[in-house]
């Protein structure tokens, strides 16, 4: 079965060199051509480059061992909130742009990326509990700390990195209801996107002490039970979707002031979709070991110890909805333009997000970008 599934990852992975061998090779033809189109009135590559920061929804599903339900409200809180992925993600970008010389058609592949990492490490620990213990039927009772407390402890680490290719042909169609100067470039083309997200976390619990559980006889002597557990739970998750599809979009930029011969300010829009083809895949393993122990005369012992062990590797062929926009102002010169603006890009049912059970989960990236455009070949 492993080598099975190694061979469809090695065919996945030639079928995706292909794909981008083959847009290198035309977007290299049509730069040469461009180089050899002689003199023009504007430049007809253009090159940018760009980062961003993005506020990411849709979250995996957080690790919760069976020891939960003994666990108290503090110590819940703990062992989740260790858990939590970061809210934000930077990245950077990547575009080039061919315009071939007397032709409105625009040729453009363009790259996107982004990466989250985070690390916590919490603890809480409850009061010391006591108990009473009897050893004889003539000595009173004394008090004497069980010297064991209730606490949680969670180490957890996790980071996350997605990427979006887009190759596109588009056309500028104008946009002739605000004045001459105006663009709406409709395209068409291919997007691929890959989700990767992995997860390491340790949770360590006394969950449960009781220092009055039953009174023992062993002979003459009489005594208080105590009784409390232990437990030690480990996960390590990954999560990986890859896929690729058909993508529209629809991009549009107005002047707002300046002269378009020397330097102008545009106001810039544009909206996408896309559906992608492809594969989500998770790959889980998780153990939760268990321990209780009993105090009799000031002796622990273990009675019972037991291990849970969960491996779960499954991959599914999905299909992924994408819509996604953009607003921002640029400052254009006849060679260069700066850009600022708001994204946003939402993937459904993009990732597998379960523990134990497949979940499909969405994702989402938003947030503010900037760009640097320089143009070549006049």
């Amino acid at each position: 079965m492993s080598e099975l599934i190694n061979t469809n990852d090695n065919r996945a992975t030639l079928r995706w060199k292909l794909l981008t061998g083959a847009s290198a090779l035309v977007l290299t033809a049509t730069m040469v051509s461009v180089a050899k189109a002689g003199d023009s009135d504007r430049s007809q590559v253009w090159i940018e480059f760009g980062g961003q920061l993005e506020r990411l929804s849709g979250q995996p599903q957080a690790f919760t061992p069976s020891f939960f339900a003994l666990a108290n409200p503090q110590d819940l809180h703990v062992m989740t909130d260790a858990q939590r992925p970061s809210n934000w993600a930077f990245g950077g970008e990547g575009k080039i742009s061919l315009m071939p010389q007397g032709s409105d058609w625009i040729f453009s592949a363009a790259i996107r990326y982004g990466r989250s990492n985070n690390s916590h490490r919490l603890h809480h620990q409850s009061p010391f509990v006591s108990v009473e213990k009897y050893f004889l039927p003539f000595i009173p009772p004394t008090t004497r700390p069980l010297h064991r407390a209730i606490f949680s402890d969670a180490n957890a680490r996790s980071a996350e990195t997605h990427t979006v290719l887009d190759f596109l042909a588009g056309k500028d169609v104008g946009l002739g209801m605000f004045g001459t100067k105006g663009t709406s470039v409709v395209s068409a083309g291919v997007r691929f996107a890959q989700f990767v997200s992995n997860a390491d976390t340790s949770l360590y619990a006394r969950p449960v002490v009781e220092p009055n559980v039953t009174i023992v006889i062993p002979g003459k002597y009489k005594g208080a039970h105590a009784f409390y557990q232990t437990y030690t739970a480990m996960l390590h998750a990954e999560h990986t979707t890859h896929a690729v599809g058909p993508t529209v979009s629809w991009e549009a930029s107005v002047p707002m002031a300046g002269n378009g011969d020397d330097s102008e300010l545009t106001f810039d829009w544009g909206v996408n979709a896309a559906v992608l083809f492809g594969r989500r895949q998770a790959n889980i393993h998780h153990q939760t070991i268990s321990h209780d122990y009993h105090q009799v005369f000031g002796s622990y012992y273990t009675a019972h110890q037991s291990t849970q062990i969960v491996n779960r590797k499954q991959r599914h062929t999905v299909a992924i909805p994408n819509v996604g926009g953009f607003a921002g102002i640029s400052l254009k010169f006849p060679n260069a333009k700066v850009n600022l603006g708001y994204r946003a890009d939402f993937f459904f049912q993009a990732v597998d997000d379960g523990i134990d059970a497949p979940e499909s989960g969405n994702r989402g990236y938003y947030g503010p970008y900037a760009s640097i455009s320089v143009g070549l070949g006049d």
